[in-house]
């Protein structure tokens, strides 16, 4: 008996700390689901996510698919900015995928990392309070991590295989924090399987709502915060329309409920 009643102090203590270290964890609403709400009254938080065609162009004399296909706008990287700074307190994400796969090859990653630092470098000097940085995924590249003062980094489920999803998660997590500062990780993730890549054909279908509440809690211990991203349309290519009684939805305003998100 004595030993179930320590047993049971010390998972107490643990979890209150553990309440204690992320008081400040917030959830955000980045749902493109059909008729979502803004979701402020469950405790979500607002994210600015910029898409790429809101601060890159095109320029139509070279070849789609160049490297040079594409641009930083100065322009509409000035009217962004303009707007972000008028939202305190609401983190920016310039999610820029263009380049995204460059950075994995040893020919294009510096040519690549360089526009995303020309791109955060000059979006922060026209709003230098917002938290500013790309979304990518998994780990980060010292200098976009020193030129950024947050990190977005993307965890989606590619399969069903819950200790691969915590093994990827913690990896990753594991190598952004053994950068020299300490920044702010607000994670993305979705309550779909991705499709890109998939290793069950299960792309689009919801993800189970135990694992979506392991994911949560297992993020909750490691960074500040986490994204949560959706597309607009199911397996079927049906448009989704959001619905509070989604399995998913009910397990994230349990979770926000348990540790007093807001």
């Amino acid at each position: 008996m004595k030993t179930y009643i320590i047993l049971f102090v010390l998972n107490t203590i643990i979890t209150l700390q553990i309440i204690a270290q992320n008081n400040e964890f917030k959830v955000f609403n980045a749902l493109l689901f059909k008729d979502t709400p803004s979701l402020t009254e469950y405790g979500f938080s607002e994210i600015n996510l910029i898409y790429e065609d809101g601060v890159i162009s095109t320029n139509y004399k070279k070849k789609k698919g160049d490297f040079s296909w594409r641009f930083v706008d100065f322009n509409k990287i000035a009217k962004e900015a303009n707007k972000s700074k008028e939202l305190m307190y609401v983190p920016t994400v310039l999610d820029v995928e263009y380049w995204g796969h460059m950075l994995y090859n040893a020919n294009t990653k510096k040519e690549a990392e360089d526009v995303y630092l020309q791109l955060i470098k000059l979006y922060r000097a026209m709003d230098p309070n917002s938290l500013v940085s790309v979304f990518h995924y998994g780990a980060i590249s010292t200098d976009i991590y020193n030129a950024s003062n947050v990190v977005y980094p993307c965890y989606y489920t590619h399969g069903t295989n819950k200790n691969e999803w915590i093994a990827m998660v913690k990896n990753g997590i594991s190598a952004i924090k053994k950068h020299n500062k300490k920044l702010p990780i607000y994670v993305f993730i979705w309550p779909q399987y991705n499709p890109i890549p998939s290793k069950h054909d299960l792309g689009y279908k919801f993800v189970e709502p135990d694992f979506w509440r392991l994911q949560l809690e297992t993020l909750y211990s490691l960074c500040d915060g986490v994204i949560i991203w959706s597309h607009y349309r199911d397996e079927n290519g049906k448009d989704i329309y959001f619905d509070k009684e989604m399995p998913w939805f009910k397990e994230t305003l349990k979770f926000i409920e348990k540790y007093n998100i807001n």
